[in-house]
């Protein structure tokens, strides 16, 4: 994990909480909501497989704030306002948070999920980790506990301005229940998501009781897309087959594109334009662009 991005956000997260969190109900409430999201999504882009050739200064800027925050415009599907809207104005309730990678991904995902509990948009969090790697990074039971840990260490991020409090805060939703570490072994199957009701009825029905269950990553996306080919523009809700339409499952996926598979474009004439700045589709796999797409399985 990148030092100064770690103690970036954890110090931008703290003056966050010591100001106030503003209300759902405000302008200022959205663009937090908005601004917590994106770190979490873009957290995704400075994964182990694009960081074999860069430095650590190469990283810490990928990872900085500035960079996060810039990207809005790489965004080719964003149901950000609906998610929006629906958290808002229901009552919250339970958020599921299904990982990916661990280091510095792990960590935005830490501060997404403090951020939801903070602003009284969810009321637990269940994160899902995996019974071992699936692929070289992913969250595993141990990491969770290896994450804190190097979190709390003053050799590893010796800025303790917002680490310290942030570290406390955490540390007490685990404490308190309020983030739970779930497995199953489900996850670590070569099947798509969408078999999940035939194969794995326990762990749907207990997704079905979540009020929004975000899915991290390129291999979660392309798994709760069975992997097609599909056409950019297709709807994502109609993509997602046994898990979209009347499934009863809320889903958020936070993707960064690197694989072929993509879709909830608006128009065929957006295909073209993205096509036009990063040729031969480059957009959909180059891990600079990303998606941000919403199923309310009604």
């Amino acid at each position: 994990m990148s030092g100064h991005a770690v103690e970036e956000l954890a110090n931008r997260f703290i003056d966050i909480l010591e100001k106030g969190i503003p209300g759902r109900d405000t302008l200022a409430g959205e663009a937090m909501f908005v601004e917590m999201l994106q770190i979490a999504l873009w957290g995704n882009a400075t994964d182990l497989s694009l960081l074999s050739k860069l430095s650590t200064s190469d990283i810490q800027k990928l990872q900085g704030a500035a960079a996060i925050l810039s990207n809005r415009d790489k965004i080719v599907a964003d149901d950000t306002v609906r998610v929006w809207n629906m958290l808002s104005s229901d009552q919250a309730g339970r958020v599921d948070i299904v990982l990916d990678n661990s280091g510095f991904e792990f960590f935005t995902d830490l501060v997404l999920a403090a951020y939801l509990l903070e602003s009284k948009l969810a009321t637990t969090i269940h994160f899902h980790v995996k019974d071992f790697p699936w692929f070289v990074s992913d969250v595993t039971a141990p990491d969770v506990g290896i994450v804190m840990s190097d979190l709390e260490n003053a050799s590893i991020f010796t800025d303790r301005t917002g680490l310290d409090p942030l570290c406390k805060v955490l540390k007490q939703y685990f404490d308190d229940g309020k983030f739970k570490i779930i497995g199953h072994w489900f996850w670590t199957t070569p099947v798509s998501f969408q078999e999940m009701p035939g194969l794995a009825p326990d762990l749907f029905e207990t997704l079905q009781k979540s009020r929004l269950v975000i899915f991290k990553g390129d291999l979660n996306y392309r798994k709760l897309l069975a992997d097609k080919t599909w056409r950019y523009t297709t709807p994502f809700q109609d993509a997602l087959g046994t898990i979209g339409h009347d499934s009863g499952l809320s889903i958020l996926a936070l993707r960064t594109n690197k694989a072929d598979v993509c879709v909830g474009l608006t128009s065929d004439e957006q295909v073209q334009k993205l096509d036009s700045v990063a040729p031969g589709s480059a957009w959909v796999k180059n891990g600079k662009y990303a998606v941000i797409s919403y199923s309310s399985g009604s």
